[in-house]
């Protein structure tokens, strides 16, 4: 069974600061408008599209906002108490909270990443190996250089490493490495699945990539 954790639970004050350094009403970057939804709704579909049994999304700053827009999609919530926590304790709340032996951890800033991209790297996951998106190298790798999210691995890996975090999730890859666990790289089918919305030149990117997109399927 494989399961999927969705990590919707940080402030988004880089957004929020380019925003209004714009003169533009400052919005919480998951809650863009995206292709006709938010950006959340985005991320949190691609991830339903990619075979994953079950779909929790952890939430915490601007919870109930982020939960109404997924309110129509078949997910599960947990919410963060307290709701300054770092990214690897949300991931482990989720984890904590998942029913699958495997699970697919993603960002709810990553909407460009595709769903058949989000299942090949479940796919190259098992309890020894976390398979993660590559941004440099693919295949079996032997630095974590510059990685984080999407991955996907083995459930009771997530539970012995997530704990010892203190922030982003690269540190803990490296440990990883460092223990013995392999690490598989999974190529993006696109360039612009390596980006994150974290600021709003990210954010134009991603939007202007999902029209193009929308232009060429009319």
């Amino acid at each position: 069974m494989i399961s999927a954790v969705v990590a919707a639970a940080g402030r988004a004050s880089r957004m929020m600061r380019d925003m209004a350094e714009l003169g533009l009403e400052p919005v919480h970057k998951l809650l863009l408008p995206l292709n006709g939804v938010t950006v959340i709704e985005a991320t949190v579909r691609a991830v339903l599209s990619a075979g994953v049994d079950e779909c929790i999304v952890v939430t915490g700053h601007r919870a109930g906002e982020v939960e109404e827009a997924l309110s129509s999609l078949d997910v599960r919530v947990v919410r963060n108490d307290p709701v300054d926590v770092p990214l690897s304790s949300s991931l482990l709340r989720g984890v904590k909270a998942a029913a699958g032996d495997i699970i697919l951890c993603a960002a709810g800033d990553q909407p460009a990443v595709s769903p058949a991209t989000l299942r090949r790297i479940a796919e190259h996951a098992d309890p020894c190996t976390v398979s993660i998106l590559a941004r440099g190298e693919s295949g079996w790798l032997e630095s974590a250089r510059g990685i984080g999210m999407p991955l996907a691995a083995g459930a009771d890996l997530l539970r012995e490493y997530l704990p010892r975090g203190d922030g982003n999730i690269n540190p803990l890859l490296w440990m990883m490495l460092e223990d013995g666990v392999r690490l598989y790289g999974v190529e993006a089918s696109d360039p612009i699945e390596l980006v994150n919305i974290n600021h709003y030149s990210d954010y134009l990117r991603i939007r202007d990539h999902f029209r193009d997109v929308d232009k060429d399927t009319e």
